[in-house]
């Protein structure tokens, strides 16, 4: 974290502004946001939630060896 001496603290909000970069143009960007529930009555539930995030997650992650990742 970069600490400025005249102002507050620099860096939390640079990655506050590029999250709010990602989710209003996602189609520039190189990372996507999911939405998904936090509470479920039952294990059973909870269990099929996690499928569903999983399986997207899957379809939506491409392999491309020639972009450089941070």
């Amino acid at each position: 974290m970069k600490v400025n001496r005249v102002y507050k603290v620099v860096r939390p909000m640079r990655k506050f502004g590029n999250l709010i970069k990602d989710i209003i143009n996602p189609r520039e960007s190189k990372y996507a946001w999911c939405r998904y529930p936090l509470y479920a009555k039952t294990k059973k539930q909870k269990e099929l939630y996690m499928a569903i995030i999983i399986e997207h997650l899957d379809n939506r992650i491409e392999i491309n060896p020639e972009i450089e990742i941070q």
